[in-house]
C-alpha cells in the first residue's frame, strides 16, 4: 500500500512507521523536519508546515496515497487543509483524536458518546484547547470530507521510553520512596501502551476497511493510584501520596493528574473487528523496566 505519514518521527507514531516497513508498504513521512528518524532509507520523507494550506499544496497536490495517517491534526482549520489538499485522491483517512473529546461519566464511555457528524465548529476562534480542538477536526472531517475517515480517539498514552518524562515521574517516586501529588478521590481511567496503539492503527489502515469513529485503550482501568501501586510491585514498595493542588508548589499535583474525573473507554468495537487490546497491568513490568533502566534504577 502506498500510505502517507503526517507526523510520526515521535513516540507511538515512530513505532507506526516501523511496523509498516515491517509490513513492506511504500511509506512517505511528512514532518517539519525538525526530529531525527531512525527509519534511513526505508522511507521517503517530505518536509511540511502541516498548519500551512501552501506548504500543504505544494507537496500533495498531485499526490494519491491508499491511506492517510494524521498524526498531527488538532484543530478545524487543519482538518479543512486536508480536505482541500487532498479531496478524492485518497482511500482513507485515519485521524489521531483522543479520549479528550469526551465528557466525563461513570460508566464506561463508547463511540456513540460523542457524535462529531452534529457537533458545530469554528473556523475562526483564535485558539482552541486541546480537547475542543480534536473534537472540531473531528467535527470537521466527518462532515465535509469527500474521502472516508476513521477518528481513532486514543486513551492515555504510556510508556517506558515516553519522552514527555511523565512514566519516567512515577518510576523514580516510587522507587525513591517521594511522595505522588493525586486527587483525594480515586479516578479511574484508561490507558494504552504506545506499541498497542502503534498495532492498532497498522491494523486499522492495513487490516480493515472501518470508517468512523473508534477507541483505542487497553482493557482495564486505573487510577494514578493503582497504576502506581502496579510499579510498586517492581520494587518490592509501597507508593506515598498526598492531595495536590494544580499551580501548588509545595503539593503539586503528578503529570497524570490532568482532570479530576473518570474516563473508562470501552473497546469493545476494536474487538468486534478482530484487534485484543491486552490488560494494562500486563505490560507494567516492561514499561519500569525500561524506565529504570534509563533512570539507573535498580528494580
Amino acid at each position: 500500500m502506498k500510505i502517507l505519514m503526517l507526523g510520526g518521527t515521535k513516540y507511538f507514531g515512530r513505532r507506526l512507521v516501523h511496523l509498516l516497513i515491517v509490513d513492506g508498504h511504500d511509506v512517505t513521512v511528512a514532518t517539519r523536519g525538525n526530529t531525527e528518524d531512525d527509519f534511513g532509507d526505508a522511507v521517503k520523507r517530505i518536509q511540511i508546515d502541516r498548519t500551512d494550506a501552501e506548504s500543504m499544496k505544494r507537496a500533495f497536490a498531485k499526490q494519491s496515497y491508499d491511506v492517510v495517517y494524521d498524526q498531527i491534526c488538532f484543530n478545524p482549520r487543519e482538518a479543512k487543509i486536508s480536505v482541500d489538499v487532498f479531496g478524492k485522491r485518497i482511500g482513507r483517512y485515519i485521524f489521531t483524536s483522543s479520549m479528550a473529546v469526551y465528557g466525563h461519566k461513570d460508566d464506561e464511555i463508547t463511540e456513540e458518546d460523542f457524535r462529531p457528524d452534529n457537533y458545530a465548529y469554528d473556523l475562526a476562534a483564535e485558539q482552541y484547547s486541546y480537547d475542543e480542538g480534536k473534537r472540531q477536526a473531528e467535527a470537521y472531517f466527518f462532515q465535509h470530507a469527500p474521502f472516508p475517515v476513521v477518528a481513532v480517539r486514543v486513551a492515555m498514552v504510556v510508556s517506558g521510553d515516553d519522552y514527555t518524562g511523565r512514566v519516567d515521574y512515577y518510576v523514580s517516586h516510587v522507587a525513591h520512596d517521594e511522595s505522588i501529588g493525586v486527587f483525594e478521590t480515586e479516578h479511574p481511567i484508561t490507558y494504552v501502551t504506545a506499541w498497542d496503539v502503534a498495532a492498532f492503527l497498522r491494523f486499522l489502515g492495513t487490516k480493515t476497511d472501518y470508517t468512523g469513529p473508534i477507541n483505542a485503550g487497553n482493557t482495564g482501568y486505573l487510577s494514578i493510584q493503582d497504576f502506581s501501586r502496579e510499579i510498586g510491585k517492581q520494587f518490592g514498595t509501597t507508593p506515598q501520596f498526598h492531595v495536590g493542588r494544580h499551580g501548588d508548589k509545595e503539593r503539586p499535583l503528578s503529570p497524570y493528574a490532568m482532570f479530576p474525573w473518570t474516563w473508562k473507554l470501552s473497546n469493545a468495537k476494536a474487538k468486534a473487528l478482530g484487534f485484543e487490546f491486552p490488560d494494562v497491568r500486563d505490560s507494567i513490568p516492561d514499561m519500569v523496566h525500561e524506565s529504570a533502566m534509563r533512570l539507573g534504577l535498580k528494580e
